[in-house]
């Protein structure tokens, strides 16, 4: 039989308590698990970004698709205006919490991600919303 001392039990017991911590973190969260630092999680909120930035895109383009020359000409003022208002709201919430700090970028590209996800849910209302899905001819200015 083999006897520890109180030290040796004691080094056992938080080595074991530290790999289980780190273990159900993993479980919990495991995309933050990837990312070990500023720079890698600043990276995966760019990526996120883009990925909700993909989807606006083609939500917005199906919603073109879907309206008349004047119409269309309005929804693009729209989204030129809401792109300055994203990036300058996102800019803000950087500077707010961290002005020129590493976690600015991830701040940034979070806030960005979040606000083009909202825009990306109101463009698809309009799209299903609206009775363009249903009518033969593309949907009128004012209708």
């Amino acid at each position: 039989m083999h006897l520890y001392t109180p030290e040796q039990t004691m080094k056992t017991f938080i080595t074991r308590l530290a790999l289980c911590t780190a273990l159900a973190l993993i479980a919990i969260h495991p995309t933050a698990a990837r990312a070990q630092s500023q720079q890698e999680m600043n990276q995966d909120a760019a990526r996120a970004y883009e990925t909700a930035d993909g989807t606006l895109n083609k939500v917005y383009k199906e919603l073109l698709a879907q309206l008349d020359k004047e119409s269309q000409e309005k929804l693009k003022a729209s989204q030129r205006a809401w792109v300055l208002f994203r990036d300058a709201q996102a800019e803000f919430e950087a500077d707010l919490e961290a002005r020129g700090g590493s976690m600015a970028p991830l701040i940034y590209n979070e806030a960005r991600k979040t606000l083009t996800e909202t825009r990306t849910k109101e463009l698809g209302q309009v799209k299903t919303d609206g009775s363009a899905e249903n009518e033969e001819e593309p949907r009128k200015a004012g209708s």
